[in-house]
């Protein structure tokens, strides 16, 4: 893609839609983030049946972080999948 045919937002990122992509979210264990995961890229995703989930639970058992790969298309698809997550009220951070 050439600089010319890109988008405002899409000249300010350092990827080169459409990538893989991974996106990590910690939560409370027991609040069903996984779920909340998974119903947010569904929703964004073009194929969410391609869409690679990997969950760990921290060493206490308090918290559980998900990292979920899936191919990316733009950086405003990004941004709304970021802002959905990071505003859930389980959700203890998300990278």
């Amino acid at each position: 893609m050439n600089i010319q045919d890109m988008t405002p937002d899409e000249e300010k990122t350092h990827f080169e839609f459409p990538c893989l992509f991974p996106i990590k979210v910690m939560g409370e264990k027991g609040h069903d983030i996984q779920a909340l995961v998974e119903k947010t890229l569904a929703q964004h995703v073009k194929d969410p049946k391609s869409i690679e989930i990997r969950t760990r639970d921290s060493e206490g058992g308090k918290y559980i972080s998900i990292t979920a790969t899936f191919m990316a298309d733009s950086k405003a698809q990004l941004n709304a999948i970021y802002e959905i997550l990071s505003k859930h009220e389980h959700v203890k951070m998300c990278l």
